[in-house]
């Protein structure tokens, strides 16, 4: 992996949490942080957590929301990875770091050319008998473009988020055996 490439620091407040509850413990002064969680699976078991963490992994969560991207594997750290969202040349271009991956999902980083600065987790975890689709971020704008954008920027992240919760439900939904 090269940190030198990413836009921002310090890195890896996403990883910090270890499976704790996420705070906002090692983000830098002038960052918004976004917490979201979304229950995909009501009653699910542990090997709906695993297979949803493995869709996640390996890009299917993203894709089945209508991101497309591209990378040359799953989520792996060093991996780098562009997601690209909307059509033709308006398509907004993010090129990102896997920075880690573990059971329940990845974090990655932003590079030059991302609209925002910063870093990002997905995880599917088990809570209170349902399985959840958590994602934590801190960003700022990486350009002046960006920052006029202002107050659309966290609707447009949580329509983002709420997307990847209907995939992931989608997703799960279609598993032999499990509940939709």
């Amino acid at each position: 992996m090269a940190p030198e490439d990413l836009t921002y620091v310090p890195v890896g407040a996403t990883r910090e949490r270890a499976g704790a509850a996420w705070t906002r413990a090692g983000v830098p002064p002038g960052f918004r942080v976004l917490r979201a969680r979304h229950r995909v699976v009501a009653g699910g078991d542990e090997a709906d957590r695993a297979a949803l963490a493995d869709d996640l992994r390996a890009w299917r969560v993203h894709r089945a929301a209508g991101v497309r991207v591209r990378a040359d594997g799953p989520a792996s750290p060093g991996r780098r990875v562009v997601t690209l969202l909307g059509v033709g040349p308006v398509a907004l271009h993010a090129p990102c770091r896997v920075l880690w991956v573990d059971e329940e999902g990845f974090g990655y980083g932003t590079l030059p050319r991302h609209p925002f600065m910063g870093e990002e987790a997905f995880r599917v975890v088990r809570r209170d008998g349902d399985v959840w689709l958590e994602v934590e971020a801190y960003s700022r704008p990486a350009s002046a473009w960006v920052g006029v954008l202002g107050p659309a920027v966290p609707l447009g992240q949580g329509v983002y988020v709420r997307l990847l919760a209907r995939a992931a439900r989608r997703l799960h939904g279609r598993r032999p055996g499990t509940q939709p």
